[in-house]
């Protein structure tokens, strides 16, 4: 709780002790809330500080905030971490430059294996009887409490999606559903669940044998310029504060923490001075399409200049991005540049399809809304609606079989052939033929490159097959592995989620690619020349 909220709620305690003609009983929140006034305005200023080696004294003995100071000595050179926090799954990788323009990519195992792969982790998080759940945990307890899904709190990735200002959370409150007391902000709920994701990737890289004091990257939406600069701030001092709350109750963020052991943590972080916050280990952020660009680059073919679309479509976005790669015989590697102006997003992706699913299942049963049957079919959706989404795409059809006994077959084709399907599928290949037009230039074919849970959407193999037209210009698209060189055949259990984790792949590269509003005619004929990883698992 904030002190603006704490004075809004002892305004309202007041107003009713001065109106009322009863004993007039303070609630838990108005507690809290004189706890924050008295603790600000009394206590002297320099004890809301705390020195390097301090421990804060909290109320509660068994949370406590706990402050290490880093110092460049502590960092481990030439390594790199990126997390890529996403709407569904989130993910880490790490690389290693050895100097040779080969760097070596260590995986992170930051799940449990219950998304499909280890490599990916739930970006979800769910408050129950005074604790708060995370990741696999939280789900699990959803279901063994057979909860609502509304109580679950996921897509966490959307308090700060495209055209969101990070620094308001603050004043932002969760859904009481979600959060019955009203005890935190959107805000405390993306720092705590970043502190369960420092957790669980500072475990994988123990697990592999690096500091946990590594650099780091974060990955982040097409935010507009008129916003980049002040997010980007913002984001880098809540990674801060989720790696303090991660290495003061490792324990408690890696599966479930008391909802007031959270509370007592998040007020003792709002008393430290900025300048005590591991804030030398947050690296520059990288947009989401540049990270997944500079992963499908690794390699290039026998080639003196290339065109590269990167499109990736996750769960709460799309994102475009535009390279040109320019083989240059007087370096040792491949050049890569990002045209700025062919990058672009949506706000639409594998949730609305999710939804849209739902939608025209619930419209084939015939039930009436606002009655107990319909209300208990939509539930029963909403709770695997993103299940039976990715069966359809990957059979064909999918036999849905609800609450009222009613078994609704939705077929691929039908899907595809819906209207709002039809007018996402439009939306975002215009985007994409958009940014096609600015990359291509004066060419007429490019190289397209899928990222994300939707990689496999039927629309790319359209964009192949037939092309895209825009402001008066046909663009043919070549299809690429998205796969770097080397590691479907050294690492093949990569395959089946690279989709999914080329994002933090690429945002671990130690060189991310420049960006330039576009690039010169470049050579011609140029030698091979190719940057691989070396891949260790």
């Amino acid at each position: 709780m904030d002190q603006d909220r704490a004075k809004d709620l002892l305004t309202n305690l007041l107003e009713r002790a001065t109106t009322s003609t009863e004993k007039v009983f303070l609630t838990s929140r108005e507690v809290e809330a004189l706890g924050i006034l008295l603790a600000s305005d009394c206590l002297p200023s320099a004890s809301r500080s705390l020195s390097s080696s301090a421990t804060a004294s909290v109320p509660n003995p068994s949370a406590q905030l706990r402050i290490h100071k880093v110092t460049e000595d502590d960092i481990p050179r030439n390594t790199l971490l990126c997390v890529d926090f996403g709407t569904s799954f989130s993910k880490a990788f790490a690389s290693v430059d050895h100097g040779n323009g080969r760097p070596e990519l260590v995986d992170l195992p930051i799940g449990d294996g219950s998304t499909g792969s280890r490599l990916t982790s739930q970006s979800e998080l769910f408050i129950d009887q005074g604790r708060i759940y995370f990741g696999p945990q939280a789900r699990k307890r959803m279901d063994d409490t057979q909860s609502s899904v509304d109580r679950l709190i996921d897509s966490i990735k959307q308090f700060i999606t495209l055209h969101s200002d990070v620094s308001t959370l603050g004043a932002a409150r969760m859904e009481v559903l979600q959060d019955s007391d009203q005890r935190f902000s959107k805000r405390d709920i993306l720092v705590m669940y970043l502190a369960h994701l420092m957790t669980i990737t500072e475990r994988a890289l123990a697990e592999k044998g690096i500091s946990a004091n590594v650099r780091r990257r974060f990955t982040h939406p097409a935010w507009k310029d008129a916003s980049k600069g002040k997010n980007e701030n913002e984001m880098r001092l809540l990674m801060a504060e989720a790696i303090v709350l991660a290495r003061s109750a490792s324990t408690d963020f890696g599966g479930s923490i008391s909802v007031s052991d959270a509370r007592v943590l998040l007020d003792s972080l709002k008393a430290v001075n900025q300048e005590l916050l591991p804030l030398v280990l947050i690296e520059q952020p990288v947009r989401e399409a540049t990270a997944a660009g500079a992963g499908a680059l690794l390699a290039t073919r026998e080639s003196s200049r290339e065109s590269f679309l990167i499109v990736d479509i996750g769960a709460g976005t799309t994102d475009v991005a535009g390279f040109i790669c320019v083989n240059n015989p007087e370096h040792d590697q491949v050049s890569l540049f990002e045209i700025t102006g062919a990058a672009n997003a949506k706000n639409m992706a594998g949730n609305l399809l999710d939804n849209i699913l739902l939608k025209m299942v619930l419209e084939r049963t015939g039930l009436v809304s606002d009655t107990e049957e319909h209300r208990a079919a939509s539930l029963a959706l909403r709770r695997s609606k993103r299940a039976y989404k990715e069966q359809l795409f990957k059979t064909g059809s999918v036999l849905i079989e609800l609450p009222t006994d009613e078994i609704i077959t939705i077929r691929l084709e039908d899907f595809l052939a819906y209207g709002p399907v039809m007018n996402f599928t439009k939306s975002i290949v215009t985007m994409i033929a958009e940014s096609a037009v600015v990359v291509a230039g004066d060419a007429t074919r490019i190289n397209l490159v899928a990222t994300g849970g939707g990689a496999s959407l039927p629309l790319f193999k359209d964009l192949v097959e037939k092309g895209a037209d825009f402001d008066g210009k046909h663009v043919v698209f070549t299809e690429r592995d998205l796969i770097a060189d080397g590691v479907r055949e050294t690492n093949p259990e990569l395959v089946d989620a690279y989709p999914q984790i080329a994002v933090a792949l690429g945002g671990s590269l130690p060189e991310l690619p420049e960006q330039r509003a576009n690039v010169a005619t470049g050579l011609t004929a140029a030698p091979k020349r190719q940057m691989t990883p070396a891949y260790k698992s």
